[in-house]
């Protein structure tokens, strides 16, 4: 791989990385808000609701991860 391509790549990981964070920063607020309603609240729609969304940003959290690890994977790391 060239040097500009490998350039592009770690950009990519860097942006990839940054927007991983900001879905952890997402995630850390969904279950504290979570986590601090009371319990007939937890296991009411709302709740159900919350813990979905909670699945869903680990799911995209860890996609992100896999992303990583590829680009990485692409360029020798």
């Amino acid at each position: 791989m060239n040097k500009q391509r490998r350039k592009w790549i770690d950009e990519l990981i860097d942006k990839v990385s940054v927007l991983k964070d900001e879905i952890n920063e997402v995630l850390q607020e969904k279950k504290d808000y979570y986590y601090n309603m009371p319990e007939n609240l937890q296991s009411s729609e709302r709740g159900e609701i919350s813990e979905e969304a909670i699945y869903s940003l680990e799911e995209a959290e860890s996609c992100l991860d896999d992303c990583i690890s590829n680009l990485k994977g692409a360029v020798g790391y």
